[in-house]
């Protein structure tokens, strides 16, 4: 690591000040990653790691996420471009090879390793965390863990942070991963941002690498005066006040119940009482708590409705049960997307991206042109989702043409017009429904919508 850091020096790469590095070798390997020294990086001491998973393999990206925690905390951040969503085995065997040449090529404190990750990256976070001796705890964010018994947490042997947007699809899938990991005595916390599947905001991240280092502090692994633990503290005053501004009362009565368990070795047990009780006496307590219940009781069942019925409906590919899901789509749209309680907009907004997810999965099961229909289901069903979903309206153009039904190929084309489509270069450059574009139907669509026809 000297000759390392010698060569890094000469080449302008001071420690001092945080170094980020992307496309870093792996040696004998082919793979690269990102890494991020922070601010007042040294070989004198050991520092704690964080190596994160992104589920497209961006590691400069994942690293990016993390980088000003980095520093305010003090801990290496490092990401894999080579590992990504798809092949479990393979990812596993690139995860060991990077972790072996992260542990060993900075000055990293091996009582000290946690690991993080978003998706995809999330569940292979756990994965590696539950099959290895060394993981202290995993980050993960938009997805709680993999159902493969082999991979799922059944051991109290790391603590778990997880987070997820209001509008993700899996939402209640980490809510019901909180519930199992309590059932197994888990150190385990959820953090709930507003959004849907992305990477959290980074004040979000940022509280999660605190309560790394507080669960260390707890835990021994890490060494903090009071001084430290009060600063902190402060800090999540002001994430909670935040809340408390943006009228998140029962989020932040949430939030401050999780303070309440992660610093109760080192905040007086009575004002942390006081503050709970003072959130709960708001006068939006109650009305967005019940709205929480009321949602919460009802979410599982829809997904297990829609998981029971849309892989038999599209297996058949028999439209006349479209009907039962323009129903669905159109209740969820009027009483939860456009819905005055934000519990039931995020709903709402759930409930169709999980839709949309399970189409998307569903339609890699058919391929072949002996599968139009299963096909076209789909991509309908997609249209009902989301009216401005164009890619789905051209699936459906290239399948009706293919199965001459041209009518039901302009009746779509009239919808994807409607709302508000006017690539029409795009549609010339749609060798698949050529025949489609010489009727002459076609071309007095286009022109009644005000667009220039080819032909």
């Amino acid at each position: 690591m000297k000759k390392i850091t010698l060569i890094l020096c000469l080449l302008g790469v001071y420690f001092s000040n945080g170094q980020l590095m992307d496309g870093v070798q792996i040696p004998n390997s082919s793979d690269t990653y990102a890494v991020y020294l922070p601010e007042r990086y040294s070989e004198v001491k050991k520092w704690p790691v964080i190596m994160v998973f992104s589920p497209v393999g961006k590691a400069i990206e994942a690293v990016e996420h993390f980088r000003e925690s980095a520093d305010r905390y003090g801990y290496v951040i490092a990401s894999p471009n080579a590992v990504k969503n798809g092949n479990y085995q393979e990812n596993l065997l690139r995860s060991r090879t990077f972790y072996s040449e992260v542990i060993n090529r900075f000055s990293i404190d091996k009582n000290a390793i946690y690991l993080a990750g978003f998706s995809g990256g999330a569940r292979l976070a756990v994965s590696i965390a539950v099959m290895s001796s060394q993981i202290k705890g995993v980050i993960a964010s938009g997805a709680s863990f993999s159902n493969v018994p082999g991979y799922m947490p059944k051991e109290n042997k790391f603590f778990y942070i997880g987070m997820v947007g209001d509008q993700d699809f899996n939402y209640n899938e980490m809510l019901q991963a909180m519930d199992y990991l309590e059932q197994k005595k888990f150190d385990a916390n959820l953090l709930v941002f507003s959004g849907g599947h992305k990477w959290p905001p980074a004040n979000y991240i940022d509280k999660a690498v605190r309560l790394v280092s507080v669960k260390a502090i707890n835990k021994g692994i890490m060494e903090a005066g009071k001084d430290k633990l009060d600063e902190y503290f402060k800090m999540e005053l002001g994430f909670n006040q935040d809340l408390m501004n943006e009228n998140l009362i029962y989020r932040a009565y949430k939030d401050m119940e999780l303070n309440q368990t992660n610093y109760r070795f080192n905040i007086e047990k009575d004002s942390l009482r006081d503050l709970v009780k003072t959130i709960r006496k708001h006068k939006n307590f109650r009305k967005q708590r019940n709205n929480w219940n009321e949602i919460r009781r009802i979410e599982p069942y829809k997904y297990m409705d829609y998981l029971r019925f849309l892989p038999q409906d599209i297996s058949s590919g028999e439209l006349e049960s479209m009907p039962y899901w323009e129903q669905q789509v159109d209740s969820i749209k009027n009483n939860f997307l456009r819905s005055p309680i934000r519990a039931r907009r995020n709903f709402g907004s759930r409930l169709l991206s999980f839709l949309e997810v399970a189409c998307v999965e569903l339609a890699t099961s058919y391929t072949s042109d002996q599968q139009l229909d299963n096909l076209l289901y789909i991509a309908i069903l997609q249209t009902l989702i989301d009216e401005k979903n164009y890619d789905a309206y051209l699936r459906i153009l290239r399948i009706t043409v293919k199965k001459s039904q041209y009518g039901m190929a302009l009746y779509y084309l009239d919808k994807m017009l409607k709302n508000g489509f006017k690539d029409t270069p795009l549609l010339d450059h749609q060798d698949e429904i050529a025949l489609l574009r010489i009727q002459p139907e076609y071309n007095d669509l286009l022109e009644s919508y005000g667009l220039e026809v080819r032909y």
